[in-house]
């Protein structure tokens, strides 16, 4: 993936990445809108939105949370309400480290607003713009924030004797709900038999994710020691990938936290991983450990809570450790013609420096309490 490292006056580093918006599928958003001038500030709301890469589509509706009067000599109450339309394009996301720290977005939409009274309806429609930032954190939840224009008509801006807009801040949380990127893996995200078990993006395995597994099969058993880095020696996580890897000519970099940032992005939902992804964890504040997806619900990984290189069921007590720790996912598609693909350059290599640390799983045998 590609990036760019900008360093501000203060020290910190952001990396600048190529959009990929939100992760594709559906997202429940409850939000408080604020608006500076008026009385009928808050007003609480839900949108519905739709996501796949860069693009996306929300629809929600909000409703003034106190009544509000028409004048300050009248006793005629009113509560507004309203109802958006939007389509939204995310821009490059910044981030800290491995951590995506903020995406921004503009939107830009059909609105309707309303303000009832007893048997009277005001109601006006128009269309509506603006800008925002999403906060992505714990995986399916997030943050965000935007600022809003509305026009009471479909006129521009600047046109002749158009309505002011009127602005329109908002925040809210985001939870997504669907982890597919079509509506047939939204229904099946959603459906209660679908969601007893893992089975992956892709139940059969191409010829190179085929060799890839079959040599790393060839290595279970293997005992796990940290900074390991052949079968001789044993293996840590990293350096079992790293390894399996390197038999196809692809030169990964040492660490996990690395590995997580080289080849195609993949997000981190077991349903979109096909047989050979890599599948990254955190643990003990930032991503540790990394395995390779088999498919049908199984890794295969160097852990030191499970004694060396082993298959794990994610859908045993043990395996839904991993499932619940899951960060990140990459797809690294070796060249079978042998040729090198060199991903490590740019990366640290001192091993002393930049190893995983154990996994911390629960042993074989033991439930997870």
């Amino acid at each position: 993936m590609l990036r760019l490292s900008i360093l501000s006056t203060v020290g910190v580093v952001l990396t600048v990445v190529p959009a990929y918006g939100q992760q594709p599928g559906v997202a429940l958003s409850p939000f408080v809108s604020f608006l500076p001038v008026g009385g009928a500030s808050p007003m609480a709301g839900l949108s519905l939105s739709f996501s796949g890469g860069p693009l996306a589509v929300r629809a929600g509706g909000h409703l003034a949370v106190q009544e509000r009067t028409t004048s300050a000599t009248s006793d005629l109450a009113m509560r507004p309400w309203g109802a958006d339309a939007d389509a939204l394009a995310f821009l490059e996301s910044y981030s800290y480290g491995n951590l995506i720290a903020f995406t921004p977005y503009v939107f830009v939409g059909a609105s309707t607003a309303a303000m009832d009274s007893g048997g009277a309806r005001f109601k006006r429609q128009g269309w509506s713009y603006g800008a925002g930032a999403s906060l992505p954190l714990l995986g399916s939840f997030g943050l965000f924030s935007e600022v809003r224009w509305r026009m009471s008509e479909y006129v521009l801006p600047n046109a002749d004797n158009a309505p002011p807009a009127s602005r329109e801040f908002r925040v809210g949380m985001s939870f997504r709900v669907g982890g597919g990127g079509s509506l047939a893996d939204v229904i099946r995200v959603l459906s209660p038999a679908e969601g007893k078990a893992l089975s992956g993006a892709s139940t059969s395995t191409n010829s190179g994710a085929a060799m890839l597994l079959s040599t790393a099969d060839e290595y279970v058993g293997t005992p796990y020691r940290r900074r390991g880095t052949s079968p001789s020696s044993g293996f840590d996580a990293s350096g079992f990938v790293r390894f399996v890897f390197s038999k196809f000519g692809v030169n990964l970099p040492r660490a996990s936290r690395d590995q997580a940032r080289v080849g195609e992005p993949v997000r981190a939902d077991w349903r979109a991983l096909a047989p050979g992804d890599l599948v990254m964890f955190e643990d003990d504040g930032g991503i540790n450990h990394v395995a390779i997806y088999v498919g049908k619900s199984r890794i295969i990984h160097s852990t030191e809570t499970g004694g060396g290189v082993r298959y794990d069921d994610l859908n045993s007590d043990r395996g839904r450790w991993f499932v619940e720790h899951l960060a990140a996912a990459r797809r690294v598609t070796p060249d079978l013609r042998g040729l090198l693909l060199d991903l490590a350059r740019g990366f640290p290599s001192d091993i002393s420096n930049n190893v995983d640390g154990p996994d911390h799983a629960p042993r074989p045998g033991s439930r997870k309490r």
